[in-house]
């Protein structure tokens, strides 16, 4: 592997580690009333990174798979088909997440934080799962993983990696705040009103985003190739 390319993966990294799951959440456990729950927090951001990892890995099997064994298949105007409608699905889909009429699930999901005695390892893998198919830069790094031809064992130990990267900037605001205490709290606060005003928002673009690729890319494929 290049240094051109673990710097590409680490960027990538630090992108996810601002979305709603990895720094989001993370914020709110420690902003909850009362001791700060560094237990479930830690708990918390351990089986996200897990998850993510063995998701990870899992698409990057199949991306070999499809890379070494079926690579003509994309090309199947049946595929191409299927691609356009889950493009435009996605892109009619990305309208429901409107700032103007509040963040419903980013509200949802403060309550079951600060309030729910919900198990961490359930709370963990339903943000996973909601925010996988919006993690654009983790599917980026896989899709570099798998052009770079590396080995299984490397793409394991890089995707670790890339996971313990992705919830640094929470582990270490959790080591700053029980180290300062709750003179941290202003700032968090300020950064916790900013990132969950805008969740919903920067989501709905993502998603957008690559319902709007998919379909111009499946639509290319099938009336103008």
């Amino acid at each position: 592997m290049t240094a051109t390319l673990l710097a590409a993966l680490a960027g990538l990294a630090l992108v996810d580690s601002t979305s709603l799951g990895t720094l989001v959440v993370p914020l709110w456990f420690l902003l909850a009333p009362g001791r700060p729950r560094v237990g479930r927090l830690a708990g918390y951001l351990a089986v996200l990174a897990s998850f993510y990892a063995v998701v990870g890995m899992a698409l990057w099997s199949l991306a070999r798979l499809g890379v070494t064994v079926a690579s003509g298949w994309v090309d199947h105007p049946a595929v191409r088909g299927a691609q356009l409608v889950l493009g435009l699905a996605l892109f009619a889909w990305s309208f429901r997440f409107d700032s103007r009429r509040g963040s419903n699930d980013v509200a949802r999901w403060r309550e079951r934080v600060t309030t729910s005695g919900a198990g961490v390892v359930g709370l963990a893998l339903v943000a996973g799962l909601s925010e996988l198919a919006t993690m654009l830069p983790y599917l980026g790094a896989i899709g570099l993983l798998v052009s770079a031809g590396v080995s299984a064992p490397t793409a394991a130990v890089t995707l670790v990696a890339y996971c313990l990267v992705m919830i640094a900037p929470a582990a270490a605001i959790t080591g700053a705040r029980l180290a300062v205490g709750q003179r941290l709290d202003g700032p968090l606060t300020r950064i916790d009103r900013v990132l969950s005003a805008r969740a919903d928002t920067v989501v709905g673009w993502v998603v957008g985003i690559v319902g709007f690729v998919l379909a111009a890319s499946a639509a290319n494929a099938l009336f103008f190739s």
